[in-house]
């Protein structure tokens, strides 16, 4: 799947049974995008819905073609 942080995309190789947590960290580290902790970081998806970190992959039921987006939350200075 393709994750674009701040702009930026990557591609991350998701299994089903990750968690959406584990995709962020892999896209923050991917990006270099590490001054801030994961958690920080909102993962929505391309209509904008916020999806929870902890939730599988799996769960989501993505299709091959998925683009999610991690931006800092609200507040978190960058």
């Amino acid at each position: 799947m393709t994750v674009v942080v701040n702009g930026q995309p990557t591609v991350v190789e998701a299994k089903e049974d990750e968690t959406l947590a584990e995709v962020r960290k892999k896209a923050l580290h991917d990006t270099q995008n590490v001054a801030q902790p994961p958690e920080n970081w909102e993962i929505k998806n391309e209509a904008g819905t916020l999806l929870d970190p902890e939730k599988r992959v799996g769960e989501y039921h993505f299709g091959k073609e998925t683009t999610l987006f991690l931006s800092l939350k609200a507040g978190v200075a960058g």
